[in-house]
This record gives C-alpha cells, structure tokens and sequence, in this order.
C-alpha cells in the first residue's frame, strides 16, 4: 500500500520507537559486555550478553526493514534480496564517507585512524545481518544453538555500529524530553476512567 500523509506520520512513529528500542538493546549490552569484561565470564552473564545483543541487531534490522519501506513509499515491508541490497549500499555509503572525512582532514577529533575502517564492505555482510537477526533474534530453530555470534560479532560489528550510529544520529532522541509516541507512551497498565463492574 502507497504512503499517505497519515500512513508516514504512522510509520516515523514506528521508526522512532525502533530506533529507541535499538538504543535500550545497545545500551543493556555494552553493560553486560563491561560486565563480562571486568567481572569475568561465566553462563549468565553470557546469555545476558547474548540477549543484548540478539536485541540490537533485531531492532537495528526491522528499523531498517521500515527505513526502506518509507524511501520506497510503500507500507510493504522489503524481505531478503531486495533489503540485503539497500542495507549493502547504505552501509557502504557511511563507510565510504566515514574514509573520506579521515583522508580530506575534515572527521571530528575523536574519529578512528583510516586503518580502522577497511576500503570495502565484505560482499556477504548485508545477507549475514539477515541471518544472523533470524538465528539469533527471530525464528526458534536448532539453527540457533549453532550459529556463533562471537563471530559474527567479531566479523561484522563494525559494519552494524556504523548503521547504528547513522540511525541514532537521524531518530535518536533530541534533547532532554521523551518523544510523543502517540499509543506506545501512552501505554498503561493502571485502569482509568471507568473501573470494572462487579458481578
């Protein structure tokens, strides 16, 4: 279904709330990563990790699924293929800029040396963000007891913090008051208004 006017606020709405849920997975997992790292490694703090993590990449994943829908103009989410190869170029497009501002002199004090990005995307990185965020997030499967995050965290974080960052910079929050949400924050479990009848 084409956008309308209404169908879009809808949907910034929803690509909000993603970005935020993002920013929470983000947040809980480099926590329980300080944790592990400081404190030690054992079961729990790993599947705390894990879930952290899983999260991230679901929410940083279905934020792109609905960014595309909206460039697109459609409420028809983009499925395997097709989104693989509007989150390729995306993220290559941030990398390429990120290795520009460092060789023209114009990143920020605080950006990485050149050697910390490398000159290309690896080809496979979009479909293993899609994997990944269905083992790891989404389908229960024996597949996800099998598949290692470890290495794909090591093999492909830089890539999603990337798109993380782009993201957050665009749909964080901004300033100190929590956005209207419209349904989402006005979520409540109190009962209001008219308490239940008795029987």
């Amino acid at each position: 279904m084409k956008l309308t006017i209404a169908t879009d606020k809808a949907l910034c709405v929803a690509l909000k709330h993603e970005c935020l849920r993002c920013i929470d997975a983000f947040n809980d997992f480099v926590a329980s990563a300080t944790i592990s790292i400081t404190q030690g490694e054992n079961r729990m703090i790993a599947f705390k990790t894990y879930n952290a993590y899983a999260r991230f990449i679901l929410h940083l994943y279905e934020f792109m699924l609905g960014a595309i829908a909206r460039e697109q103009g459609d409420t028809t989410l983009p499925r395997g293929k097709i989104a693989d190869a509007y989150i390729s170029s995306h993220a290559r497009r941030i990398l390429r800029n990120r290795r520009e501002a460092i060789l023209n002199g114009t990143a920020p004090v605080w950006e990485n040396h050149i050697s910390a990005y490398p000159e290309e995307l690896p080809k496979e990185f979009a479909e293993a963000f899609r994997h990944c965020r269905n083992y790891a997030s989404v389908h229960v499967s024996a597949k996800r007891s099998r598949f290692n995050l470890s290495e794909f965290y090591d093999k492909y974080h830089l890539f999603l913090y990337l798109l993380y960052y782009d993201v957050k910079g665009w749909w964080g929050r901004v300033g100190n008051e929590f956005p209207d949400l419209d349904e989402i924050t006005a979520f409540s479990v109190l009962v209001k208004g008219n308490p239940p009848s008795q029987p």
